[in-house]
This record gives C-alpha cells, sequence and structure tokens, in this order.
C-alpha cells in the first residue's frame, strides 16, 4: 500500500453553495458563541463556560434524525484514534471504553480535548440541557492515544495507534490527525484493519507546508485503503487539500465539540470534523446493514453522496447525505443513483444485539431461506413427472 497515494483518484470538492443557502447559516448559541477549542501545550482543556442549546449547521444539513427511527449506532464501536477520549464528559457517560495508550494504559482521559470534542461528534448521548446529540448516539466509542505531551504524533505512534484499534474490536476508525510520511509500518497497520473488516475513516492533511503552501499529501488518507475526507463550509467552500492526494467524500467542517468535563462546548473545525460526521453515519449503516462488509459500506457513503462540482454520485468528494447512506437501496458498482426507500421501517423500542450477532442471525436465515427455496424446487419437479 506504500505509494498509495498515486493510485488515489485526484479531484477537488467542489463547491456546495446551493446547499449552503438551503441550509442557512449557523445556529447560534442559546448562551452565546461557544470559544474556539483552547490549543496551548503543556495546560489541560477545562469545562468550557458556554453551553450550546440549539442545533447547529451541520446537524441541520445532516439531520442524523431522520435516521434514527431506523438506526442510532447500537453495537458498533467507533475507535477515535487522537488524544483519548474522556469518559467524564456527561453527554459520553458510559459510551467510552478504556481504550488503550500507545506508551501504554487507557486512554479514556483527554487533556488536549481534542479526541473528546471529535467523540462527541460521532457518539455525544442526549442530555437534559446538554446540547444536540452525536450522529450515533448509541454507538461505543473506543480511545486510542496515539499524540504526545505536545499534542504531536508521528508515523510509527499512529500505527501502533491503528494496530491497538484493530485489536481491540473496532467496527470502524476514525484518524483524524494524519501525517506526511508513507512509512511500510502505516501501510502494513492499515492493511490489517481493512483485512479485518474494519472501515478507516481519516481526515485529509488540510494544514498548509512549512513553506506556506499547498498542504502536503497525509497518511492514511493517502492509501488507497482508507475512506479520505476533506471539510466543505457553510458557504460551499471546501477545505485546502493537495492536488494530488484525492478526496473519496466531504462533509460539514465546522463542529460543535463536548468538553472533557462538564456540560460546555468548543468550537472546532477542518478536516477532523468532516472525518468524525462520516465515521458517525458509517456507525448508522454497520448498525443497520450489519452483513454489509467495510468495503460495501464505503461504497453506499460515497455512492449516496450528494454530487457536486460536475461529479458523478460518489465520485471526486460528494457531499456526505446521512439519510441516504442509511436508507437507500443497496447501491451496486457502476449502477446509476439509486433512491432513497419510501414509508416507515420497523423501528426498533430497545438496542439491539451486537454487530457481530445480527450477522450471525442473517447468516442462519439465510441458509433457512435457501433450504425452503431448494423444497419448493424438487417439489415442483416431483409435480410434473408423469404419473
Amino acid at each position: 500500500m506504500t505509494g498509495g497515494a498515486g493510485r488515489r483518484r485526484a479531484g477537488s470538492v467542489g463547491t456546495l453553495v446551493a446547499v449552503a443557502v438551503l441550509v442557512g447559516s449557523p445556529a447560534g448559541a442559546a448562551d452565546g458563541e461557544p470559544p474556539p477549542l483552547p490549543a496551548t501545550a503543556g495546560s489541560c482543556v477545562g469545562p468550557s463556560p458556554v453551553t450550546v442549546r440549539e442545533t447547529p449547521w451541520a446537524l441541520r444539513l445532516l439531520d442524523p434524525q431522520s435516521s434514527w427511527p431506523l438506526t442510532r449506532g447500537a453495537g458498533v464501536v467507533v475507535a477515535v484514534v487522537d488524544s483519548g477520549v474522556s469518559a467524564a464528559a456527561p453527554a459520553l457517560a458510559g459510551a467510552v471504553r478504556a481504550g488503550a495508550d500507545v506508551t501504554g494504559g487507557r486512554a479514556d482521559s483527554d487533556c488536549a480535548g481534542r479526541g473528546t470534542a471529535l467523540a462527541g461528534i460521532v457518539a455525544a448521548r442526549p442530555t437534559a440541557g446538554g446540547g444536540p446529540a452525536g450522529i450515533a448516539p448509541d454507538a461505543e466509542i473506543l480511545p486510542v492515544r496515539i499524540t504526545d505531551a505536545n499534542r504531536r504524533t508521528s508515523p510509527a505512534r499512529l500505527a501502533t495507534g491503528i494496530r491497538l484499534a484493530t485489536t481491540a474490536g473496532a467496527d470502524v476508525i476514525l484518524v483524524a490527525t494524519g501525517v506526511t510520511t508513507a512509512t511500510p509500518d502505516l501501510a502494513d497497520a492499515v492493511r490489517a484493519a481493512v483485512d479485518r473488516d474494519i472501515l478507516v475513516v481519516a481526515a485529509v492533511t488540510d494544514r498548509g507546508g512549512d513553506d506556506g503552501g499547498d498542504p502536503p499529501v497525509g497518511y492514511p488518507a493517502g492509501f488507497p485503503g482508507v475512506l479520505a475526507v476533506n471539510a466543505v463550509g457553510v458557504d460551499g467552500t471546501a477545505g485546502p487539500v493537495a492536488a494530488d492526494a484525492g478526496t473519496d467524500l466531504a462533509a460539514p467542517g465546522a463542529g460543535l465539540g463536548i468538553a472533557p468535563r462538564g456540560s460546555g462546548h468548543y468550537r472546532i473545525g477542518g478536516a477532523a470534523v468532516a472525518a468524525a460526521y462520516v465515521a458517525g453515519v458509517a456507525a448508522l449503516v454497520r448498525a443497520y446493514h450489519p452483513g454489509l462488509s467495510q468495503a460495501e459500506v464505503r461504497a453506499r457513503l460515497e455512492r449516496t453522496a450528494i454530487p457536486v462540482g460536475g461529479s458523478t454520485r460518489g465520485v471526486g468528494g460528494g457531499t456526505l447525505d446521512a439519510y441516504a447512506a442509511v436508507a437507500a437501496l443497496a447501491p451496486r458498482q457502476g449502477d446509476p443513483p439509486v433512491p432513497v426507500a419510501a414509508g416507515p421501517v420497523v423501528v426498533p423500542t430497545a438496542p439491539g444485539p451486537s454487530r457481530a450477532a445480527r450477522v450471525a442471525g442473517l447468516t442462519v436465515l439465510g441458509a433457512f431461506v435457501v433450504t425452503l427455496l431448494a423444497a419448493a424446487t424438487l417439489t415442483r419437479r416431483g409435480s410434473r413427472r408423469p404419473g
């Protein structure tokens, strides 16, 4: 998989002005504008003084509530490979596993606050007066810390983090921080995750190089087995990305992040936020379609995306369509865009079994149906024999 950037599709996200106009400007906070997530190394992020109670622009655009009668992501584990995730955040109570730090120990604490904010976008639970829920509020979060005390990472730490998420049983791996070196070890770690049927969602590198020019190609987003996600703003402008990096999908790049402690929120943005939204929708798809492989889940996300910039559906960085990804009739390679299923589907009244258990159930059901069909065939053949 090394050198995979050259095998990726090139292309930009294009413009989404029409979508932005339909959605409108971001909703304001009930108690004022939340501050940006602090990025000062050496000090831990504390509670935010502002709790946002209105639905922000990104959630109005994605409208995950439309999918919740079908699925809320129960039974799906999303690994957040970043700075850890605080289990003390009220909106993630009961949702955060112990996780793992690449240097040893747990990862269910978060000094930097970034991993917690991203995990909240994926799976924040509804809380009384605590702001909007995440995309998949019944999914579980597996935190994997790859950053050091200076909030930096390396190809080796990132590769180790992806391996830890793989062995811990993640269904989706969210990689919000990439590196600019495609090492064989990192490529092997990604390959192992994909071979284990894990969907790897990674943010493209959206920060310029040291010379102030365009961002370099980032990894693991640059590998062909990874779903590379770019950000799009409320004005329809795509985030910067290397010309030869390629983008598989775009999603809102403005986020409302929960704080590591307390019910307040911080503002966060960029491709990492967009990737978190995609990871949340991937959790919904994996929960509602447990028999799909990671490649088929990725195909649904891409082929049900809103086409932009003259691209065909799912090619060149279409924009995430959460409801269509969950409820559309199953897309297949080479098929034209598929319609969204009309009418209600049976609504689960309680959290269901894990994705693995549902896959096993579908397998048994399939075998039973095949047996019935075989019996019916034999019966028809017998009835046509001369007496």
